[in-house]
């Protein structure tokens, strides 16, 4: 079918598209790897007719009859960031292409990157956003979503279509750059059952209701989408937005790949639309390590075993992966002069246990020299004193050598240029 037929027919198949998921927790073990097999094989069949990955297979002495589950993936390449741009602008440009959809990623982990995607990949995207808020418990036919505006939705801001009019799947949205006092006002106004901003969007607000006393609407789930959230932001979120927090990771690439729904410790897969593997240094198959990701639903343009960039630790129970942190960017790092590094990882737990930090980023400005801006609890234990010094004594311990240090003190941290904030911005050379 042709894609220009297939954007009339998005929304069509966004809702058939929900009859072909797993919505229900139970059924993801007792279904979801006979479905994941069987998409897998598909996909293989597939990607072997395209020359990208044909010659991947070839190069790997693999036939698509080699991969028979999700663990045999790691048989082939890995494929970076850096290879999927290169691809992508050798085919952008094609005529055959012009009526599909292209994405642009943030650019958080370096330049941006295009993304292209038939209608219909792009509408089982959308309808797997879908599913996720069904698996956490909200209900499309009542419920109220209210998120940021979005570039790369075309209806975002505009009418309403035939079944929100109706009352199905009735969303509003906010221009995530107005003063908080004013969006905070709209999110109390129109009470949404599901909320979902950029991390740092959201606690932009959060922060602002905590310094100023506004209290915030409790949706009964929300999510900080697009950055990873560490277990001091989650105490602050419960904190301010009660304990409806969700946490669905993905990309702009893949879409929505894991969820760590409400009350939860562990990362579930959707196994019917995704392989999740974690990989070692080695390419081999590991508990912690690269998280590797292949979304089944992308036939048209595949993306098969994605870096996409972050490390993350999980387990295997009863043949099943569960992912049990996800440990964020793997180009956070403090570097020194021999070439040695440190990661924000090793870094974590004097952060996290200094409850009296609310948001803090290093910006290594030379390789003796860390510039700390930092937000403070207005209730905190500690002066300011108190902390600039338990910071710099206690990193110095784990750095390599020691660094000098100089605060900046905020009511907020300014996220980046794309909307998101890194926490170690390194301007020099590794």
């Amino acid at each position: 079918m042709n894609a220009k037929l297939q954007k009339k027919l998005m929304n069509v198949y966004l809702f058939m598209d929900q009859f072909q998921m797993l919505t229900n927790v139970r059924d993801y073990v007792t279904k979801g790897p006979a479905l994941q097999e069987k998409r897998l094989h598909k996909l293989m069949k597939r990607a072997y007719k395209i020359p990208f990955y044909r010659e991947r297979f070839d190069r790997a002495g693999v036939r698509p009859e080699d991969i028979r589950t999700g663990d045999d993936l790691a048989k082939l390449p890995v494929l970076t960031k850096d290879e999927l741009r290169e691809w992508m602008a050798g085919e952008v440009n094609k005529p055959e292409y012009k009526d599909w959809i292209v994405d642009t990623t943030s650019g958080s982990t370096g330049k941006p990157l295009s993304i292209m995607m038939s209608p219909r990949e792009k509408a089982y995207m959308k309808s797997n956003w879908l599913r996720v808020m069904r698996v956490c418990g909200y209900n499309p036919f009542t419920g109220k979503t209210m998120t940021r505006v979005n570039a790369h939705d075309e209806n975002a801001g505009g009418r309403d279509t035939i079944l929100q009019r109706f009352g199905i799947l009735r969303r509003a949205y906010l221009d995530q750059y107005a003063p908080e006092e004013e969006l905070i006002e709209q999110i109390n106004a129109y009470k949404p059952d599901f909320l979902y901003l950029n991390k740092s969007e959201l606690m932009r607000l959060v922060l602002y209701s905590k310094r100023t006393g506004t209290p915030i609407y409790h949706p009964k789930f929300y999510d900080p989408i697009s950055e990873r959230i560490s277990e001091n932001d989650r105490k602050l979120f419960i904190e301010i937005l009660g304990p409806g927090l969700v946490d669905a990771y993905g990309s702009a690439e893949t879409g929505s790949c894991l969820l760590r729904r409400k009350g939860k410790k562990n990362y579930i897969i959707h196994y019917d639309s995704f392989v999740v593997n974690v990989l070692d240094d080695e390419g081999n198959l590991a508990d912690e390590g690269r998280l590797i990701i292949t979304p089944l639903y992308k036939k048209d343009m595949p993306l098969i075993n994605y870096q996409i960039g972050d490390s993350a630790v999980s387990k295997t129970k009863n043949g099943l992966r569960y992912v049990t942190d996800i440990k964020g960017r793997m180009n956070d790092y403090f570097y020194y002069e021999n070439g040695e590094v440190t990661s924000f990882f090793e870094v974590t737990p004097v952060i996290a246990h200094c409850s009296d930090i609310l948001q803090i980023r290093f910006i290594e400005e030379t390789y003796d020299l860390i510039h700390v801006q930092i937000v403070r609890d207005e209730k905190a234990k500690m002066s300011r004193e108190q902390i600039e010094e338990y910071v710099s004594v206690n990193l110095n311990k784990i750095f390599k050598k020691p660094f000098a240090f100089e605060f900046e003190w905020l009511d907020a941290i300014p996220p980046d240029p794309n909307g998101k904030l890194r926490m170690i911005v390194s301007k020099v050379k590794p």
